[in-house]
């Protein structure tokens, strides 16, 4: 059974101690989907503050960008999905007052398979978020990105009170003017680099 999972920034928290870098990494490719036509000087960032979250866990973030109808030409990305490694991001722009609005972020996970391949990150909220508490756009997207794969790769919706997976994000947080985690805790990146040795031993 499929379940939508979504998350929203409010909440105030701990934080909790950062983690060691893991001596090993695993990979996973992200393909982006740029419905919002997000530019590249937003883009970039972001991408990148996903991939330091996840450098901090031992997994690589590789990125390819995908075309999009009347997007610049970007690859056709009609290769096969790598199950558990291949991952599809979709960037869109859904205003305020649309009724389907409800998180900054959503994944979409299959229960039985204890995983996913689609997320959604929502650039309109992100821009009212951003703009509201001071935080710079590709920060924000950056970590929510960063917190969808890790749905994704936990094969979990669930969130604890602490660190990036939490539910919410507090306008305090995003300022900085409470204490925050922003990467993942030791266990659970743990638990995505087993899983990721799971799903290499069982494609060979």
């Amino acid at each position: 059974m499929r379940q939508l999972i979504l998350f929203m920034a409010m909440l105030i928290v701990p934080g909790v101690p950062s983690i060691d870098a893991a001596p090993a990494e695993d990979a996973v490719t992200v393909r982006t989907y740029n419905y919002a036509a997000v530019p590249i000087e937003q883009l970039g960032p972001a991408k990148s503050e996903a991939t330091r979250i996840f450098k901090r866990t031992g997994i690589s973030v590789e990125w390819t960008d995908c075309q999009v109808p009347g997007g610049v030409s970007r690859s056709a990305c009609t290769n096969p999905l790598v199950a558990g490694r291949d991952f599809m991001l979709r960037l869109i722009d859904r205003p305020e007052g649309d009724e389907r609005v409800v998180a900054l972020g959503e994944s979409m996970l299959d229960h039985g398979e204890r995983g996913g391949v689609l997320m959604t990150v929502n650039m309109s909220l992100g821009r009212i978020i951003a703009g509201r508490t001071g935080t710079p756009l590709p920060t924000l997207v950056g970590r929510a990105i960063a917190h969808e794969i890790g749905h994704l790769l936990l094969g979990s919706g669930e969130h604890p009170r602490r660190g990036l997976m939490r539910a919410r994000w507090s306008n305090e947080e995003l300022r900085g003017l409470k204490p925050a985690h922003w990467g993942f805790s030791s266990r659970e990146a743990a638990q995505m680099r087993q899983a990721l040795r799971g799903k290499s031993r069982t494609a060979n």
